[in-house]
Parts: structure tokens; C-alpha cells; sequence
């Protein structure tokens, strides 16, 4: 193949570096490739950009590694761009988590929807504008694969208001599917599935065992007997404890004949039935992730990081869930590869708007990406498609500061249960984080 050249924003990421570096480094496809990490950490910079050279060396491999701290000069000519960045880090962060927490606001997670998605896509917005204009101007020909929460609004923004191609990588619908496939003794090779939906909010219409339905194997195995268990007790249960994390998804797929396309800790956040009141949130077992818990394993991704380096000898490369590298590898010419998208709706979910950001399966290759058709059942589309138009109020509202349809999108999500609550709610949030505001200056 031809080279080709992969920028990195967020490139001193502790966690994302070394994996993406990692599954680049291991598709012998792209080798010989240019890869440009950018960051505006120094330090963080520094250490993956060393890690990258420390892998070259034991892999032997021809791909070419630069860091730099300058946009322009690492967007120059590239072919694909992967991001990987969070607006503010966890400084800003914290207040997606603990300012709704004051107004008894429950989040998991506090990224995608709910208030805490909404600040982030507020902040989150200008700076993917910014790298969407400045592809324009040195790379317009480049994909942009995002993986970047909220992945649905900062994927969107960037096809809506540039030229550049943006399309979303979410790991979390493949492994709900190994999740379940591990559950039965089985490789993720022997599943058969269409998902649709939106991310972490996505649904299996089909899935199929070596040709069984996985929703039959798993009322065979008796799972609405440890649907009703008490929450220590489904925790420890012998033959269903290794699905704790996707219970709450398991109840709904009782209720609404779909099987959750990913575990709890974000789907919940679009059923907030789960989360108001704290005996609530303990019931279902539901354990919310703190700026705390956020910033320990950062620092935890960091120490493995020092000590990767500390190395005395190079060692081969590890990867994360997402297949970056194969993704890059089918638009460049290489092996097609069927994977799950986020990408705009051309039609592949009918039921929701044309060009909204979407979750489907689809094939990537030279020609770019081909969503399969993944229509909504009806009660899923009523659940969904509220949550597509809000996210569409609030890409036009982050791109031109108009804090009335923030207002309106944040007033009418179900996890504000008193409506009355979002004005106050905003401004506490908009005069917290308005450092990384500027188009509501």
C-alpha cells in the first residue's frame, strides 16, 4: 500500500496513546506509515511518543513516529485523524458530576446525556469546530475518526458545520456481544447480530448463538429467576453473576423484546426510572463513577505507563478494544472490515432524522463507510428518537451560544425530574466551567 499519514490529537493520552499506538503498530497493513502525535501536554507527549519508539524498536516495524504541540504542523497532509481528547480533562469534568449532584441529580457516568453530557458537548463543541476548520486548510481530503465522548454530538458537529467525513468509534456494543457470547463458552466469531440505536443508548434486534437465538439460551438458562433477586444475591449468583453489569439492560430487554446493546452504567442514564433516589440507585445495584474514581485511574494509567518505560528491554505493544488501525486500514485500500458505526443516517435507521449521528453495523473500505439497514422497533424509537432531536438542539445551540435552546434541550431530559430545576442547574454550570465557554462569553 501506499504510506499514508495518521495524526493523533490527544496523542499524550495515558490510557488512549498506548493503545492506539499499540493497534497500529500491530496491523502490518499500515506499516511504513507516518504517525503524528499531538498534544498540548508536554509531559503526557513526551512519554507516548517514547513508548512509540520503545515499540518500533521491538517490533521491528517501518512506521515512522513525530510528536508535535503545534495543530497545524501535525495536520498538514494527514490522511486520517483520530481523536481522543476531553475538553478541560477532569478539572472540568467534576463539574458535569458534582453540580447536578447538588439539585439530587444522579449520573453513572455524566458524558453523554443528562446535564453532565450536555456541558460536555458545550465545551467539547468549539474545540472540534476548530479542528474541523483546520483540516479544511491542511488536510480536507482526511477522515476524522472520533472517539471522543459525547461521541453522537462531536462526530455530528464536525459533518454539519465542515466538509470534513467524521465518523465515531464505540467499543461498547462489540463487547456487550463478547460479554454474552463468553457468557455460553463461546468466541465473539460465532455471534450474529444487528444493533441500532444511538451510542450508549443501542439495542440488539438480532442476535444469534451458532444459529440459536441468544434470548432463547438465555430463558433456557433460567434468567428471570435471578432477574428477581435482590441485588447481592444476582452479584453472586453462580450462573448469571457474570452478566452484573448489563442487569438493569437484561430487565428493559424483558419489557421492550431487545436485548441492550451495552452495559449499565450508560444505558441507564437514558431510563432515569433506575437512578432517582439513592435507595433506587442501591437497588439496582448501580455504582456511579466519581471524578475521584476518574483520577485514580489516570493515575494508574500513568504509572504503567513510567513503568513500561522503565523497562530495561522493548516489549511488544499491547491494544485497546477499538480497532483504529483496522478502520484506517479498510479506507485506505486494505481488508474491508464490518465493525459497529457511528456515523450520519443515510437512511439506515429510518425512523430517526437523515444526517443525525446514529448506531448501526456497516462495512468500511476504499469507497468509505456503508451502514447496514438496523430499523427501530417502535417502542425503541419512542424511547430514542427524543434523545436524537435533544442532541440536535444542543449541537446547534453549543455552535452558536444560544443558551435558551440549551435550556429547552436540558429542561425536557428525563433525568431532570423537575423541570424547574434546569435554569438554575445551567447557569451554576455555565458560570463553573466558562473558561472552556467561549461562545458564551
Amino acid at each position: 500500500m501506499g504510506k499514508v499519514k495518521i495524526v493523533l490529537i490527544g496523542g499524550g493520552s495515558y490510557s488512549w496513546g498506548p493503545a492506539v499506538i499499540g493497534n497500529i503498530l500491530n496491523n502490518t497493513y499500515l506499516n511504513g506509515s507516518q504517525v503524528v502525535l499531538h498534544d498540548l501536554d508536554e509531559e503526557a507527549l513526551e512519554m507516548t511518543y517514547r513508548l512509540a519508539l520503545q515499540s518500533v524498536e521491538a517490533t521491528k516495524s517501518i512506521i515512522q513516529f513525530s510528536r508535535t504541540m503545534v495543530l497545524e504542523e501535525a495536520l498538514d497532509g494527514a490522511d486520517y485523524v483520530v481523536v481522543t481528547i476531553s475538553t478541560g480533562g477532569l478539572p472540568a469534568m467534576r463539574f458535569d458530576l458534582e453540580i447536578p449532584a447538588r439539585f439530587g441529580i444522579c449520573q453513572t457516568v455524566g458524558d453523554t446525556v443528562g446535564p453532565g453530557g450536555a456541558l460536555r458537548t458545550l465545551r467539547n463543541v468549539p474545540v472540534f469546530l476548530h479542528l474541523g476548520r483546520t483540516m479544511e486548510r491542511y488536510c480536507p481530503q482526511a477522515w476524522m475518526l472520533n472517539c471522543s465522548n459525547p461521541l453522537s454530538t462531536l462526530t455530528r458537529v464536525v459533518n454539519k458545520e465542515t466538509s470534513i467525513r467524521a465518523i465515531g468509534l464505540c467499543h461498547g456494543v462489540v463487547g456487550q456481544v463478547r460479554l454474552l457470547a463468553e457468557f455460553f463458552e463461546r468466541p465473539l466469531a460465532a455471534c450474529s447480530y444487528v444493533n441500532t440505536g444511538i451510542d450508549h443508548c443501542a439495542w440488539l434486534t438480532q442476535l444469534s448463538l451458532d444459529g440459536c437465538q441468544v434470548s432463547d439460551l438465555l430463558l433456557e438458562k433460567g434468567i428471570d429467576r435471578w432477574l428477581a433477586l435482590a441485588p447481592t444475591e444476582a452479584a453472586a449468583d453462580t450462573v448469571f453473576g457474570a452478566l452484573y453489569g448489563t442487569r438493569c439492560g437484561l430487565q428493559l430487554w424483558r419489557l421492550l423484546g431487545a436485548l441492550p446493546g451495552i452495559g449499565d452504567r450508560h444505558l441507564v442514564e437514558f431510563f432515569p426510572g433506575f437512578l432517582h433516589g439513592e435507595e433506587q440507585v442501591q437497588h439496582f445495584g448501580l455504582k456511579p463513577t466519581s471524578i475521584e474514581m476518574r483520577q485514580e485511574g489516570r493515575s494508574k494509567a500513568r504509572q504503567r505507563l513510567v513503568e513500561r518505560l522503565a523497562q530495561a528491554t522493548s516489549q511488544t505493544p499491547t491494544e485497546g478494544s477499538d480497532n483504529v488501525a483496522g478502520w484506517i486500514a479498510a479506507l485506505a485500500g486494505g481488508p474491508p472490515v464490518e465493525d459497529n458505526l457511528n456515523a450520519p443516517n443515510l437512511g439506515q435507521i429510518p425512523q430517526l432524522p437523515l444526517d443525525a449521528v446514529v448506531e448501526t453495523r456497516g462495512i468500511l473500505d476504499a469507497g468509505g463507510y456503508h451502514p447496514l439497514t438496523s430499523p427501530l422497533p417502535p417502542a425503541l424509537e419512542a424511547l430514542v428518537r427524543p434523545h436524537v432531536l435533544r442532541q440536535e438542539m444542543l449541537v446547534g445551540a453549543a455552535v452558536d451560544g444560544n443558551v435558551a435552546d440549551v435550556l429547552a434541550a436540558l429542561c425536557s431530559d428525563p433525568l431532570l425530574r423537575q423541570p424547574e430545576q434546569s435554569a438554575p442547574l445551567l447557569k451554576q454550570m455555565l458560570q463553573a466551567t466558562q473558561q472552556w465557554l467561549p461562545q458564551f462569553s
